[in-house]
């Protein structure tokens, strides 16, 4: 089955994981290609080095992982049975030894096999990447079943950078005398850091966590910069200081440069009936005002696309430095649009197919604010279920092959029984959507928000959604 990147499935629906499977990774071109498995704990660190798997250490303690590679191919043989409880994810990469980009591949493929057949597979490009060291190929993870992410995104710097982001440490000694040698053109070998058996809760501290503090730093100062009013620097600075400190941490967490990121940020707001008393008593203004930083960090043009929805649809005027501090009350109550029931498909399909009018042939309005140069992040709240789930999953689908993530926000006592089984929704290119509750929008601080509306965003960025 030819897939597209980004994709993702439980394996069961394509082949009998309790039998032996493969994995396949082929890369051409002018360098020289490594490839390496991490078998990873609920953490995502390499906390036993002998999941680390490849051209210098073939086979994993009991034989459940093996390679074997032939020139430009790279194969592993798995047996996810006969894994140990504590490796619940293995992640398959490909990475350059010495000179060269991942943009000057001639060609790539990524494979799941059984029984010598190709099951999965994806054709890849230098055109898919730019100037990146590594590849991250795909994930096999186990999530109540086991399934597979096929991220086929580039990651920068090379095997040793990917070492380091997994939690272990480089060393240039031989490796030790029970691990069976193939002839390759890489002298030192690196070598995960041997970590205590029993895992701690928190992640593994790497290298790479020292990073957060210049980009923290980095990111405030950029939105600061784009308040010029001393007021509103005193009213938006702890919003702005907030979001900074979590999209530091991410950026590590995800390996994704949440700091040089642009993207266009859209806020589709509830206005059914039930939201009336959010709107009066200030909660939804002050909403917004914690919603403004996004634009700031994210939009080229510093603003927020902000829409209405009950069982239609309504834009509303940008949100930006001008107008946040009474949007609600000059904006959206003097806009004319009367609160009604709850739909989510016709605000879906505006901001991702774009607006449409008239009569039988439906001509288009305003153009999709979706495009391929720049990715679109939709924040969704809303209070109750929707009366659509048929229409609003056919969107969901086909926005799924777009440039767009959609993160629901549930707020109040809702069950969003609809919302929390779209991790489930089939049909989809990749998993496009996440899903966060917060019955108490008064109650949350900024950390809580920040980290609801961007951690599933960032995952979604790396391709690890």
């Amino acid at each position: 089955m030819q897939i597209e990147r980004g994709f993702r499935g439980k394996l069961d629906d394509f082949l009998d994981v309790t039998k032996p499977l493969s994995v396949k990774l082929t890369a051409t071109g002018n360098a020289v290609y490594d490839s390496c498995c991490f078998g990873v704990d609920i953490n995502e660190k390499l906390s036993d080095e002998r999941y680390m798997i490849f051209y210098n250490q073939i086979n994993s303690p009991s034989g459940e992982i093996t390679y074997r590679g032939q020139g430009n191919e790279h194969i592993y043989d798995l047996d996810l049975t006969a894994l140990p409880g504590e490796i619940v994810k293995l992640v398959f990469t490909l990475s350059i030894d010495g000179e060269g980009t991942m943009g000057e591949i001639s060609s790539a493929k990524i494979e799941i096999m059984q029984s010598g057949n190709s099951v999965i597979e994806l054709a890849l490009s230098g055109k898919d990447f730019k100037t990146e060291k590594a590849i991250i190929g795909l994930e096999i993870y186990n999530k109540t079943v086991w399934r597979t992410n096929v991220i086929a995104r580039g990651f920068d710097g090379g095997l040793d950078a990917l070492l380091m982001n997994y939690g272990g440490e480089l060393a240039d000694e031989q490796p030790a005398s029970n691990v069976q040698q193939q002839p390759h053109s890489q002298p030192a070998q690196p070598v995960a850091e041997q970590i205590p058996q029993q895992i701690s809760p928190e992640p593994v501290a790497t290298p790479a966590q020292s990073a957060p503090i210049s980009l923290e730093k980095k990111l405030t100062d950029k939105m600061m910069g784009k308040i010029s009013l001393s007021k509103d620097k005193v009213n938006l600075e702890k919003h702005v200081v907030s979001l900074s400190k979590c999209a530091a941490g991410l950026s590590v967490k995800n390996g994704v440069d949440l700091g040089g990121l642009v993207a266009r940020v859209v806020v589709a707001l509830d206005y059914s009936g039930s939201m009336r008393h959010m709107y009066k008593s200030g909660v939804v203004q002050q909403t917004i005002n914690k919603l403004l930083p996004l634009g700031l960090a994210f939009d080229d043009n510093g603003s927020v696309d902000v829409f209405l929805f009950q069982s239609d649809y309504c834009r509303m005027p940008s949100l930006d430095i001008s107008n946040y501090e009474t949007y609600v009350n000059n904006v959206i109550m003097t806009s004319g649009y009367r609160m009604g029931g709850t739909n989510y498909a016709p605000v879906l399909e505006a901001i991702v197919e774009g607006e449409r009018g008239g009569f039988l042939g439906r001509k288009i309005v305003s153009e999709s604010i979706v495009n391929d140069y720049c990715p679109t992040f939709i924040l969704f709240m809303t209070d109750g279920s929707n009366a659509d789930p048929g229409d609003t999953s056919a969107i969901i689908k086909s926005s799924s092959e777009k440039n767009v993530f959609i993160q629901f926000i549930g707020i109040g006592n809702d069950e969003f029984k609809y919302l929390r089984k779209l991790d489930d929704l089939r049909g989809r290119a990749r998993d496009n959507t996440g899903f966060s509750s917060m019955k108490d929008l008064i109650s949350v601080t900024d950390d809580e928000l920040y980290a609801n509306v961007l951690g599933q965003f960032s995952e979604w960025l790396m391709g690890l959604r």
